[in-house]
């Protein structure tokens, strides 16, 4: 991989070392063997961004079930983002259970292409999940004027494992997909043989629009994560 590239779906998450408020990490390395989220937020002391640490905290124990650990980032120090935790803690009610990356010089940052183009004192609302082979599986950016979705990140990252545990595409607003429900999309067949008798295996619109029934237990938890909390 190109040193001034940053990682693309499919490839292997750079190793780095990261300073953070839980101390010294190795990045992936101190993740190997489970499923992580990587995020960087614009500025410590903002309010969209303090609205999804807050959110980010309260929702921690849903990623855990996921085996799902988080690390936040931005281009503030360690210092800083100790405060600001500090203060989130003792005037909003919750502590902040996961590492955040101290990166005053824009090192990772830039590595990871977070740095907002306008401004280099701020990075973008980029998200990368990571599985535990430590492989990036997929990216997101948001702008800086749009806080992020809680409940699309933890209904991705539950896809992602559904894809690697069963080998199914899952559709869009899965588990409530319009058009075929809790089910998961067959992968199409590779063969004018296999296209032959699809439809006569499996529920479907077309030979390459087929699918299955996946485990209930699999389906409950997805929409446990969906909902909308109280």
């Amino acid at each position: 991989m190109e040193e001034n590239r940053f990682p693309l779906i499919g490839e292997r998450f750079p190793e780095l070392q990261v300073e953070t408020t839980h101390g010294m990490l190795k990045v992936p390395d101190a993740y190997k063997g489970k499923w992580f989220m990587l995020f960087s937020h614009p500025g410590d002391f903002t309010p969209v961004c303090t609205t999804e640490f807050f959110s980010f905290s309260r929702r921690y124990a849903d990623f855990q079930k996921l085996n799902t650990e988080l690390i936040g980032l931005s281009v503030d120090s360690t210092i800083s983002h100790i405060e600001w935790v500090n203060w989130i803690e003792e005037h909003l009610g919750v502590k902040v259970p996961f590492p955040v990356i101290g990166d005053s010089m824009g090192r990772v940052a830039t590595r990871l292409g977070m740095i907002h183009p306008e401004s280099s004192s701020s990075t973008v609302r980029a998200v990368f999940i990571v599985d535990p082979n430590s492989v990036v599986r997929l990216i997101m950016y948001y702008p800086l004027e749009i806080g992020r979705n809680v409940d699309e990140l933890l209904r991705a990252i539950k896809a992602l494992q559904m894809n690697d545990k069963y080998k199914v595409a899952l559709p869009a607003n899965w588990p409530e997909n319009e058009l075929i429900g809790e089910n998961a999309i067959n992968p199409p067949p590779r063969n004018v043989a296999d296209s032959k008798t699809r439809m006569e295996q499996s529920k479907g619109f077309a030979w390459w629009l087929t699918y299955k029934e996946v485990p209930a237990n699999e389906v409950q938890e997805a929409k446990k994560f969906v909902k909308k909390k109280e």
